[in-house]
């Protein structure tokens, strides 16, 4: 294995061998998580003249005056297609790669996001403000999502002016208004802000489509979107009872994702712009402060977005840089999460491998249900028990066999397969033995409808999984990545699954069944948000508010061990995501002032506990993880005790909270 190979994401691997046919583009995204400060390393690669190949944002020269920069390790860069191509082949002695050689012993790891047209120019490091030391009496409450009509009345005071303090556009091309330190999108300022309100405000009436035209945001002509249902409710309040001088409103900063990042299906390449949000809220939180001639202010982010595949063990890349900001900022810093929609999907599979033995075992299986005209690649990923030593670590060997019967052989540790038809990529197994302490088997698919010429496609139907192990009893997890289309966006995803005959889909009255029963290995545990099973981050399930039942959908974390603990964390507080099992919704904002839509999720439940924690904050009160659960399990008749079966979904108890306040 090349030296690269142990740095890259495996999605990264899978868009170099398939030509980047999925992903179109010269220069795409990464997240770099480094062995040593990401100041110091932005400032090298600004110095060495390397923006032929990679290019970091000023922003990562020089952390906020809040943030303890020595502890991060972690930026954003957009990197060259033929950099990507040659770290990943482990060619680093040609062209451009052979200049980012030098980098590449810094860099642990590397995570690909989409292709990007936005070539940020190289300067020089931002001038941080100075932070006074008299403490803040406000908070700032700041949205990450798509679809963000912030012009909406819900997020204005009485007088007509906005609440939110900034409002950063990714999507943007028009290169106006791009923010200082970041150099690409588009950034609109409070006086901004309230500048086209007035100019679009005639008769007393604004014209919102006249304020998004010239705002450029393009992502609110439907009448509902994701982003503003979730803003309204994490932060909306009637306008009538919003005045600029109430210090328990809380300011907004709202960052809009690309369209790209937002509709790709597996949400696995969302990384490099969500941290380069967060980012972005904290260097203009710092900047609210110093205007305000106060400390360091209180924030709590909203970010309900989810995958369904990864290590589910806090190690993955943003997790670990999430759990990173939180315990470098010096004054209190939230993420909220939700615990993802998938608890009945089929897409987690529990598979209990005996010890090998010389005689012939019958190999465990796994049915994967790939469905026709899905436009999108699917993923598996299959992960085995972290263990001390290496001599400890279990091994496996899996085959795979098509629909159209064509087998592989038996893929053992650090091998790969990968099938082609007419020299094109279709299927990619790989099995790394080098993740950290744990061995991670990686499964990528081509699309089963053809869009390109010539076409790349796999085909649909059941795909066989076959287990063997090489040593001692083993236990592997297996989760389908995410495959469906976003709300919002024309089709193009359709979420595969497991299928098994023994796996119980209906209970005795023809319900849904909430429970694991039989000996299936498809299982409706560990189905918790793949990027929120960090230390730091506050997780959110759903419940009914009629009959206060966990909501159908809502992620749980994994089996109890022996101990009365499990590998897997489960959400810290449920919020309602549901009216009942009839009403399958929650009210909030529409795109235009006025209206009203419905949206279920734990993605709804999510902003309830982000406007608690902001309340929390403007009252001085403590808001951390346990401080959260604590209120939810006092205020919680029937709350769930700990280590109970419900308590792996509900968490702590369930948050009493109406899900849109002042709602008509």
């Amino acid at each position: 294995m090349a030296e690269g190979q142990k740095r890259v994401s495996p999605y990264l691997e899978w868009a170099v061998l398939t030509e980047f046919a999925y992903l179109p583009g010269e220069w795409f995204w990464v997240l770099l998580e480094l062995d040593g400060p990401a100041e110091a390393f932005a400032r090298s690669v600004v110095s060495s003249g390397l923006d032929q190949s990679i290019r970091i944002p000023a922003v990562y020269q020089g952390a906020p005056p809040s943030l303890r920069g020595a502890d991060l390790t972690c930026c954003m860069a957009i990197a060259r297609r033929e950099a990507l191509s040659a770290i990943v082949g482990g060619n680093v002695s040609r062209g451009e790669a052979k200049r980012f050689a030098p980098l590449l012993p810094s860099i642990n790891r590397i995570e690909l996001g989409t292709p990007t047209t936005h070539l940020f120019e190289k300067t020089d490091p931002i001038e941080q403000p100075l932070l006074a030391t008299r403490p803040s009496r406000r908070a700032i409450v700041a949205i990450i999502d798509d679809g963000l009509a912030f012009a909406h009345e819900r997020f204005r005071f009485r007088n007509g002016r906005s609440r939110v303090k900034y409002f950063w556009n990714q999507d943007d091309h028009t290169n106006t208004g791009m923010p200082t330190g970041f150099g690409w999108g588009r950034e609109l300022q409070e006086n901004e802000i309230n500048r086209l309100l007035t100019s679009c405000t005639h008769t007393g009436l604004l014209d919102e489509d006249e304020f998004y035209r010239l705002a450029g945001q393009k992502l609110v002509a439907r009448r509902a979107k994701h982003g503003t249902h979730v803003m309204d409710i994490a932060c909306g309040r009637d306008p009538k009872h919003a005045v600029p001088e109430d210090p328990s409103l809380p300011y907004i900063i709202g960052v809009q994702l690309p369209k790209w990042v937002t509709e790709e299906t597996s949400g696995a390449f969302l990384t490099p712009n969500v941290y380069a949000a967060i980012s972005y809220v904290l260097s203009r939180a710092d900047q609210i402060s110093a205007a305000e001639g106060t400390g360091p202010i209180p924030v709590v982010i909203n970010l309900s977005y989810g995958t369904i595949a990864g290590p589910h063990d806090g190690t993955s890349q943003l997790e670990a840089a999430i759990d990173q900001l939180i315990a470098s900022r010096t004054a209190p810093l939230r993420v909220v999460l939700p615990a993802g929609n998938h608890y009945l999907a089929r897409c987690h599979a529990f598979v209990e491998l005996s010890q090998a033995s010389v005689r012939s075992q019958q190999p465990e299986r796994l049915k994967w249900r790939v469905q026709p005209d899905d436009k999108a690649n699917s993923f598996m990923e299959l992960w085995l028990p972290k263990q001390p030593t290496e001599k400890s670590r279990p091994e496996i060997a899996i085959r795979i066999t098509t629909p159209t019967n064509q087998r592989s052989p038996w893929i053992g540790a650090n091998q790969n397969w990968q099938w082609r038809v007419g020299g094109r990529l279709r299927f990619f197994a790989k099995y790394d033995a080098t993740v950290g302490e744990r061995s991670q088997i990686f499964l990528a698919m081509a699309p089963t409808i053809a869009f390109t010429t010539p076409p790349r496609t796999a085909p649909s139907g059941t795909w066989l999984i076959e287990f063997k192990n090489k040593r001692a009893a083993t236990t592997v997890d297996v989760w389908i990545q995410r495959g469906d289309t976003p709300f919002g966006y024309p089709l193009s995803g359709r979420q595969s699954r497991f299928e098994d005959e023994d796996y119980v889909r209906f209970d005795l009255a023809g319900r849904l069944e909430q429970d694991d029963k039989g000996s299936s290995p498809v299982r409706r545990e560990s189905t918790i948000n793949a990027l929120a099973t960090g230390t730091r981050a506050i997780v959110a399930g759903a419940y009914r508010r009629s009959d206060k039942d966990v909501s159908e959908y809502s992620g749980g974390g994994g089996r109890a061990t022996a101990g009365g603990a499990s590998p897997i964390r489960s959400p810290d507080v449920s919020a309602v995501g549901d009216e009942s099992s009839v009403y399958r919704n929650l009210l909030a904002a529409g795109t235009r002032s006025g209206s009203v839509v419905t949206m279920n999720g734990t993605s709804v439940a999510a902003p309830q506990v982000t406007r608690l924690i902001s309340e929390l904050m403007i009252s001085q009160l403590a808001c951390d993880r346990p401080d959260v659960q604590r209120i939810a399990r006092t205020g919680d008749t029937k709350a769930p005790g700990p280590g109970s079966p419900l308590a792996v979904r509900l968490g702590a108890g369930r948050l009493d909270r109406c899900g849109r306040p002042n709602r008509p």
